[in-house]
């Protein structure tokens, strides 16, 4: 997938070569969740800032209105790498691939993993061999696809695990809740961490394994993902203490025909302020201009 990063000095040349008038560019985004809210800051800041007047366009999920990018139908979406790259190439979440997707720029790290309850004999990855553990996700791809993901890490497979089916989150979140899942996905920051605390007490992530094969077995399975280690931080739910956590990246992307100079506009929007970015969410608390062209 190439990368279209306009941060040259034309940037600007190109920028006052449009009209006075903003320019209506659509964002496809979903109609809640992290995706939602990582939408309407850049849609704000390219409407603030860019010169460009950006109208999200709210839909279940990537696998809908990412096609519809692809077509030119909607110029812009956002998503993360994961899903990303799965459009393109045309598996796991889509069934046609999607060439005529260009990623813009990286947006912020995702730093993701399975929780347990804090006081659960599960300290590994590896302790989930025949624990209840989410499977199916037959409503959410992307589930099934993490949950193969993070077992790989540690050399195991959902069929390792006691599986539980369920369509989607909305539902692991609850049966978690409930006590009839081991473990369950989230990210940190997530709403639904707080909730777990309520209801069942202290949470915490189970840590990651950063050897290079590990990683390796991992990124079959989710793409572009890496491991980076997380310390504690005063209201930071579910890490008591450092953890290696899986991430990956949340991007923007493009039609490959949306015209060079609306990407630079957008690009030199959030280039260019990123106190806005910070400001509008902490979901942007890492957000870092520097590393917008990150492989």
């Amino acid at each position: 997938m190439r990368k279209r990063l306009l941060l040259t000095v034309g940037a600007a040349a190109l920028a006052a070569s449009f009209s006075a008038h903003p320019q209506v560019v659509g964002m496809g985004t979903t109609q809640a969740g992290a995706t939602a809210q990582l939408s309407t800051v850049v849609a704000k800041v390219l409407t603030d800032k860019g010169g460009l007047q950006v109208r999200p366009q709210p839909m279940a999920g990537v696998a809908q209105y990412g096609p519809l990018v692809n077509t030119g139908e909607i110029d812009f979406g956002v998503a993360n790498l994961v899903e990303a790259r799965f459009l393109v190439q045309g598996r796991e979440i889509v069934e046609t691939a999607n060439p005529n997707l260009r990623l813009v720029a990286r947006l912020v790290p995702w730093y993701n993993g399975l929780v347990v309850k804090a006081d659960s004999p599960i300290k590994s990855l590896q302790d989930l061999r025949g624990q209840p553990s989410p499977s199916g996700f037959t409503g959410n791809p992307l589930g099934r696809v993490l949950m193969d993901g993070y077992l790989a890490n540690a050399g195991l497979k959902i069929g390792d695990t006691k599986q539980v089916l369920v369509p989607a989150f909305p539902r692991m979140f609850d049966l978690f809740k409930q006590g009839q899942l081991a473990t369950a996905i989230s990210t940190i920051g997530s709403p639904v961490l707080k909730e777990w605390e309520a209801a069942i007490g202290p949470v915490r992530f189970l840590g990651f394994d950063d050897a290079a094969p590990a990683v390796a077995a991992m990124q079959q399975f989710i793409p572009g993902s890496y491991v980076v280690e997380v310390k504690p931080e005063p209201g930071m739910v579910g890490v008591p203490a450092p953890t290696k956590m899986l991430v990956y990246d949340y991007v923007l992307f493009a039609n490959a025909k949306v015209p060079d100079a609306v990407v630079a506009k957008a690009v030199e929007a959030m280039f260019a302020n990123p106190g806005d970015m910070k400001a509008a969410s902490p979901l942007f608390r890492e957000f870092d201009p520097a590393l917008m062209g990150r492989d």
